[in-house]
């Protein structure tokens, strides 16, 4: 496979040379989940963008991308790795799925003692739920009672208006 050139400035996810980078993971043994194109940023006074790559066990590789279109830096898992094959891409590769392969236990324990934050749920026994259903039933009750009496009150109002209003 000759090394790959990227066409910088449309780079995208769906591109020609990211096709071709995800074939050779997984010719290797590595399975690509998703790629994501960065921005374009500067650094050192060189523009580059970044290039995701997210494999099946949780592990990362970051390509950075000249202008030129060739990959000037390689990260794994965050963290920078020198290739020393770096003219031979397929040699290149090889190094870096090993580097996945030697270093997987080690990610796979840091990932493990990573601590989620739990979701705090306030927990209400049935029988204070029951009590709590049976405050509002009455309070409702009640409620409806008012409406009641509120009702008959503007109807014998409503009765005196119009006696009031026949007498004259």
């Amino acid at each position: 496979m000759p090394n790959t050139l990227f066409s910088f400035d449309e780079l995208s996810s769906k591109d020609k040379a990211i096709t071709q980078i995800k074939r050779q993971f997984k010719k290797l043994g590595a399975t690509v989940v998703s790629v994501d194109v960065g921005n374009i940023k500067r650094k050192a006074g060189e523009n580059f963008r970044e290039i995701f790559i997210s494999f099946a066990d949780s592990q990362t590789v970051t390509f950075a991308i000249k202008k030129t279109g060739d990959i000037f830096q390689v990260k794994l898992n965050k963290k920078e790795m020198p290739i020393r094959n770096q003219d031979d891409q397929d040699k290149a590769f090889k190094e870096i799925v090993a580097a996945m392969d030697k270093g997987r236990s080690a990610f796979q324990k840091k990932l493990a003692k990573i601590k989620t934050p739990t979701v705090s749920r306030t927990t209400t026994s049935s029988s204070n739920r029951l009590k709590a259903a049976q405050e509002k039933t009455a309070s409702l009750e009640d409620a409806i009672q008012e409406a009641k009496t509120r009702i008959e009150s503007l109807q014998t109002e409503i009765k005196q208006f119009k006696d009031d209003t026949e007498t004259k």
